[in-house]
């Protein structure tokens, strides 16, 4: 009987590397059915189903089928069934379990309530604003459960944690996405934390402490714990080191300053100030080291037997626990470190019961309990990176492991990875074995680097379209340093508890290790290579990247090992390759057409921006949006992000509508982020100071200015964009902003398509505009001013007589924009709405005689 080529691959793959998949972890298949049960329920990860997991899917069932041929095909299969249906099931068990009375059933959002409740977590205080954590009593004095974020943007005497309050003038809101793709999910990211709803308060005054209730011992006990080491850390550790080392060792890092944190960020050593698995296993390995020795000379004494036996291995992995779980306790009940927690604690039970040749079942064993605990944690970005790293440690080290094992690879002299894995020598002089101990430090930190760096570089693209060109490197010298500073100032600061003295014998030689912290960062981040942005790849593109990682690792284990590479295998390491350097170099290969325009507006709240794709490739930016006080920058944090996800690396035209903060603020990040080509102006009549500003810092990045002249058309491509208002000899009214009155109204042809951009014109200039309704016509109109009732007057409605109106508005926004009014006047005229804050953003892709219009509101 004939066999295809795949399975003929597949069994010799078999025969060739059984330590590899013959004895694949037996988690494995169970956790992957679960996962993509859970992946399948959350919109954000299904884009990357079938691209990313389908092949894998495909290869292990064949791989399922060789191994166990007719044997039990039908009970695994059933199971795996049901593991899948469940993952598709987990996430909404807690909502089907909410109480009648919890605030998520009796919220009504945007308007002024009372609410009073605990706070069962210390204030998170920021240099513009506090956080507050409230366990909800009541809701205009109704009983109600459930949890908050209170945010007060004024100074005023901060409560603590365990005060009973009550907040007379909040304003509820549930917590909401910008419904961009390519957007993070925030809606997601607070309820990962327990938070159902968010309230804003501006006026101190209405805030009162009505009681004081006591915390449970379990939260009290570490709460206090913690501020005792804070509080020792602070006395050993002054000025920016004692930030520093707060954020490293505590995981505290509201007080690190805006420059270091961006510094850490550039240069790829962010993870070292998130407390995560890198963290616990810090203090997991340095417990073992200092423990082993005392250990075995213990049980040598007491029982000489069981030393020889081995069994200081496995108290040694008991003990650890003990430091973990106290590490656990001192940085508190966040999820990363729990998830670190369980990962870590997983593999030294692995160790305890003789399964050290299990430990990857063991870490997968810990993800899988990890998910059926908080499904949602897919999509968190410390446990993508957190289970990507440490996963591709272990198979990475594993497989040096069996390479090595292999009595043919141990002839001759030793090659780097034998140095890494193999024991001293017999009789080894102190100084050879020093400078043994310090090439396997050296070899190991780089081998980790260099894997980390592999299977989370797709994580970083993804999640934050960023990533370091010198952090692979730095990461060999700082991660061993940090590995030493942790557990070291931990030790001290437990001391300091009970002896300043004894502790400050230690800062002397730790001084210098946290200044060499704060000072490498600084010095890399300087330069502007320290860092790039990267578009979003097609999601196909992980296939072929993790493609190149496997068959990279099996040809390397072939070629050490002196055995033959397959053909196959040579030619699908060059096919990924090849493709995958494709894909990353030209994400936007496989979108629209090239006849295709697309015509994206944003949902930036209350604010304005749009991106229009022309079929030439070229893009161009319409205002950037912006928050009152930039309290969010809209730019590098919505726009930014939803440009990354359409793979567009440059900017070829930026314009400005006027200059009001709602429009332009975002555009400053969006300078500093995107090359800018060129940048259209109406001349200085119509700059104010802010726009001045933001022209100046184009025109720094090298942009160059395009002058609109009214009704002269400017072509790119096939399209015309053609400038209608404000005419020449008109001027603003401040120096400061430019009026609103004075905003570009900007028309759009292509073909037989038309669109007409009007920034926040009033009445007054539409009255102008509709006298000439050959030049406003079109088929889609950006409603004026967000829906302002004092714009979109039905006589410009009438000329422009458009067969749907867009709105670009916030979600409740203060100026109840678009206006019941505003919405009447359309439906009158019979025009289709559409609005950002309910549909999240609207695109409009057109060949020029028909379009399509696509909305987000499920995101």
């Amino acid at each position: 009987m004939k066999t295809s080529a795949g399975t003929n691959f597949i069994t010799r793959v078999l025969e060739e590397r059984p330590t590899l998949l013959e004895r694949p972890p037996p988690i494995l298949p169970f956790l992957l059915a679960y996962l993509s049960g859970v992946c399948v329920f959350f919109p954000a990860t299904r884009q990357f189903i079938i691209p990313g997991s389908l092949p894998l899917c495909l290869f292990l069932f064949a791989l399922f089928l060789v191994r166990h041929k007719a044997r039990k095909i039908y009970r695994e299969s059933i199971t795996i069934l049901l593991l899948a249906g469940f993952g598709y099931l987990a996430p909404t068990l807690p909502e089907s379990t909410r109480p009648s009375n919890h605030i998520l059933n009796h919220i009504q959002e945007g308007k002024t309530t009372s609410v009073e409740g605990k706070i069962y977590s210390s204030p998170r205080v920021l240099a513009d604003r506090t956080y507050y954590l409230l366990e909800l009593e009541s809701l205009n004095t109704r009983p109600t459960t459930g949890t908050m974020r209170v945010s007060v943007y004024k100074p005023h005497a901060v409560f603590k944690s365990g005060d009973q309050v009550r907040f007379n003038k909040v304003r509820l809101k549930i917590p909401r996405n910008f419904k961009n793709p390519g957007r993070f999910d925030y809606h997601r990211y607070l309820k990962s934390r327990s938070i159902d709803v968010t309230g804003n308060i501006s006026r101190p005054e209405t805030m009162e402490r009505t009681g004081r209730f006591d915390l449970p011992f379990w939260h009290a006990g570490p709460q206090q714990l913690r501020n005792h080491l804070v509080t020792s850390l602070e006395k050993l550790f002054s000025g920016e080191e004692g930030v520093l080392l707060k954020a490293m060792v505590l995981g505290m890092k509201d007080s690190l300053s805006t420059k270091v944190r961006e510094n850490y960020i550039a240069t790829g050593l962010a993870h070292l100030m998130a407390v995560s698995g890198l963290h616990i296993g810090f203090v997991a390995a340095t417990s073992y080291f200092i423990l082993w020795p005392l250990v075995f000379y213990g049980l040598f004494l007491l029982n000489p037997d069981s030393a020889r036996a081995g069994h200081t291995r496995k108290v040694t992995a008991v003990l650890c626990l003990i430091p973990v779980l106290f590490y656990m306790v001192v940085v508190g009940a966040k999820v990363s470190s729990l998830r670190a927690g369980i990962m870590v604690s997983a593999l030294l039970i692995a160790i305890l019961f003789d399964r050290q040749s299990s430990l990857f079942n063991a870490f997968l064993t810990a993800g899988f309990i990890i998910l059926l605990w908080k499904p949602e944690s897919v999509l968190d970005v410390g446990f993508q990176l957190s289970f990507m790293a440490v996963g591709g440690i272990l198979l990475v080290f594993t497989l040096l492991s069996q390479i090595n094992d292999d009595p043919v690879a141990r002839m001759g002299e030793p090659t780097w990875s034998q140095k890494l894995t193999r024991g001293y020598p017999p009789n080894t002089f102190f100084l050879e074995k020093l400078k043994l101990r310090f090439e396997k430090i050296l070899i190991g930190g780089t081998v980790a680097s260099v894997t980390v760096t592999a299977v989370t570089l797709p994580v970083l693209i993804y999640q934050f379209n960023r990533i370091s060109l010198v952090g692979i490197f730095l990461n060999v010298i700082m991660v061993p340093l940090a590995s030493l500073l942790i557990p070291a100032v931990l030790l001290m600061i437990i001391v300091g508890t009970v002896s300043y003295t004894l502790a400050s014998l230690l800062v002397l030689p730790a001084l210098p290790i946290t200044q060499f912290f704060l000072w490498v960062p600084e010095v890399f981040a300087r330069s502007s290579f320290s860092s790039v942005y990267i578009p979003t790849p097609p999601s196909l593109w992980l296939v072929f990247y993790f493609s190149v990682f496997v068959t990279g690792l099996l040809i390397f284990r072939n070629q050490t090992l002196n055995q033959e590479v397959n053909g196959l295998l040579k030619k699908s390491f060059i096919v990924s390759v090849v493709c995958a350097l494709v894909l990353f170099s030209w994400p936007r290969a496989f979108q629209f057409p090239s006849d295709k325009l697309a015509i994206s507006v944003l949902d930036v709240g209350q604010g304005e921006s749009l991106l229009i794709e022309f079929p030439n490739g070229e893009t161009l930016i319409m205002d950037g949006g912006g928050f009152y006080k930039n309290r969010l920058d809209v730019g590098g944090r919505i726009v930014a992000p939803f440009l990354w996800n359409r793979g567009i690396r440059k900017i070829d035209y930026m314009v400005a509508t006027h200059s009001d903060n709602d429009h332009i603020r975002g555009l400053y990040s969006l300078l500093d982020l995107f090359p800018v080509k060129h940048f259209l102006t109406l001349g200085d009549s119509f700059v104010g100071q802010r726009l001045r500003n933001l022209q100046n810092q184009a025109r720094e990045r090298g942009a160059k200015f395009l002058r609109l002249k009214m009704n002269k058309p400017i072509h790119v491509g096939e399209v015309q964009l053609i400038p209608l208002h404000p005419e020449p000899g008109q001027s603003s009214s401040s120096d400061r902003r430019v009026d609103n009155d004075l905003s570009l109204v900007l028309r759009l042809e292509y073909r037989d398509f038309s669109m007409l951009f009007t920034g926040d014109i009033s009445d007054k200039v539409e009255e102008k505009l509709a006298k000439n309704p050959q030049q406003v016509e079109a088929d889609i109109l950006k409603a004026p001013h967000h829906g302002s009732r004092f714009s979109n007057s039905p006589t410009f409605i009438k000329a422009v007589s458009p067969d749907t109106v867009i709105f670009s508005s916030g979600y409740l926004n203060r100026m109840h924009h678009p206006h019941p009014e505003t919405l009447e006047r359309y439906q009158d005229a019979g025009v289709d709405i559409l609005r950002t804050d309910a549909h999240g953003a609207v695109q409009i892709i057109t060949d020029g005689n028909d379009y399509e219009i696509r909305t987000h509101e499920t995101l």
